[in-house]
């Protein structure tokens, strides 16, 4: 399988001409993926609504999702509260709360659809982050977007179900 790469990004003026949007990119993604998503956060914010709207598409058709939080009771309450819904309403979601130490953090900002297709890059999961914020992401399929779930994979063997 060929590994192919594209930018995508955030910030007015590095739109257009060509090069594609973190949020359509996510969105599609969330939209289309059959069997599984996988998802690392370092930070998620309440005015990241969208994100919770994609949780809920995918899940609803049956997706399972895992997603590691870096300190998860770090985030907002909000947050909490919404990511606890999902838990409860979808038993294939999976919620990891990476918290080793106060000195060692999950900073990897990633999602990986059917271990198929990943992004990469720089943007929390933040309304900022994901419209109005210079960021940066490549969008990747092949075997480098499988080895990336192989690499979250790693990470869930040695966490506890939230």
């Amino acid at each position: 399988m060929e590994t192919e790469t594209r930018v995508i990004v955030t910030g007015i003026d590095w739109m257009g001409s060509g090069i594609g949007s973190i949020e359509s990119a996510l969105g599609k993604l969330f939209r289309e993926a059959k069997q599984e998503i996988l998802l690392t956060a370092y930070s998620i914010t309440s005015g990241a609504d969208i994100l919770f709207d994609w949780l809920d598409i995918a899940l609803s058709r049956g997706v399972e999702i895992k997603m590691i939080v870096n300190h998860l009771e770090g985030q907002p309450p909000v947050v909490i509260q919404k990511l606890q819904g999902l838990v409860k309403k979808y038993q294939h979601f999976y919620l990891y709360d990476f918290h080793r130490d106060e000195w060692v953090d999950l900073h990897a900002k990633l999602v990986v659809a059917d271990r198929q297709i990943a992004i990469v890059g720089s943007s929390n999961l933040s309304r900022r982050g994901l419209l109005t914020n210079y960021e940066l992401a490549l969008s990747i399929t092949g075997q480098v977007a499988t080895d990336i779930a192989c690499a979250v994979d790693s990470i869930i063997s040695k966490l506890n179900v939230y």
